[in-house]
């Protein structure tokens, strides 16, 4: 019996320990964010589970960066189980919003969850997210999606294996009215060293992304990308990608009416793509470099950054 209290006593302390580290690591992450510049606020935040787990429940959170990326929710719950450590499972609410640099975006998604292993250094090992039926509301339109899935796991070093897939996409706006869409993508993406430290990580800067795959189909319509990126001396992809375009025509008339190619580039891109294409087929070399994304001479757009 004086064994059992003993253990007992040692467990307690051990769980109100961990409880403050978890809290403390918490808190720092929000700092984090201040420190690089960004708004970060949580409200209510509480640490609970004694004894099986550490859970960190909380009011409303506020992230905003002067990007004019943001994220809000008026919930969350994080929790990994006291006995091994390395497993966080998070949980999300049904109703959130998403601010991006062309207005704020109404979310609302079900059952969506997401669990982080890690290994006793810190660094992630696998990730996997995955939700329900998700719709996305904006001033420009709405993305619908019947369910989507994000699994990614650590191969050699900071290389991980990622893949994504959604069904029962659908785009709503203006002229557009796209339905019954999927979504698949598989790939490498090499991490930043940094991102080792997941404690004090505030984002997560990639090097290289390798792309075996990621296809977008629409009815008889699709397009599939397939090259390698890498980030460049400011946080840009850079690199070649090859896209593929089945029933090209129906795929350029959805991309111009979705705004995201300009329409004063329409009747250039009509007449070079009809010379490169076989049929309705066609393929078309891009390059990323210097911040844009380019077809031969031609600049298509901004390219995404890593960093």
């Amino acid at each position: 019996m004086t064994l059992l209290i003993v253990l007992a006593a040692a467990f307690s302390g051990y769980w109100f320990l961990g409880a403050h580290y978890f809290r403390q690591g918490v808190e720092n992450w929000f700092a984090a964010q201040t420190e690089a510049g960004r708004s970060a606020e949580v409200q209510g935040l509480e640490i609970e589970g004694f004894p099986t787990a550490f859970r960190a429940t909380s009011d409303t959170i506020v992230i905003a960066d002067p990007s004019g990326w943001g994220w809000q929710t008026p919930s969350a719950a994080v929790s990994m189980p006291s006995w091994w450590p390395f497993q966080i499972t998070a949980k999300l609410p049904e109703h959130q919003v998403v601010e991006t640099p062309r207005g704020q975006l109404d979310v609302t998604v079900q059952d969506l969850t997401g669990r982080f292993d890690l290994s006793p250094s810190m660094a992630p090992k696998a990730l996997h997210v995955e939700s329900g039926m998700l719709q996305a509301a904006g001033a420009d339109g709405t993305l619908r999606a019947g369910g989507f899935r994000f699994d990614s796991a650590r191969r050699d070093g900071f290389t991980h294996h990622v893949t994504v897939t959604a069904d029962g996409l659908g785009l709503e706006g203006g002229p557009v009215n796209l339905t019954g869409g999927a979504l698949s993508v598989e790939g490498d993406i090499t991490l930043a060293e940094r991102v080792q430290d997941v404690p004090d990580a505030v984002a997560v800067p990639i090097d290289t992304l390798s792309l075996t795959k990621a296809e977008m189909r629409f009815a008889d319509a699709a397009v599939t990308a397939t090259g390698k990126l890498v980030s460049d001396g400011r946080g840009f992809a850079a690199g070649d990608l090859t896209l593929r375009l089945e029933n090209w025509q129906e795929a350029l008339d959805a991309a111009v009416s979705a705004g995201l190619i300009p329409e004063n580039r329409i009747g250039m891109l009509e007449g070079g793509f009809r010379m490169m294409a076989e049929g309705d087929t066609l393929e078309l070399p891009l390059t990323l470099s210097g911040g844009e994304i380019r077809f031969g001479p031609l600049p298509l757009g901004p390219a995404p950054r890593f960093r």
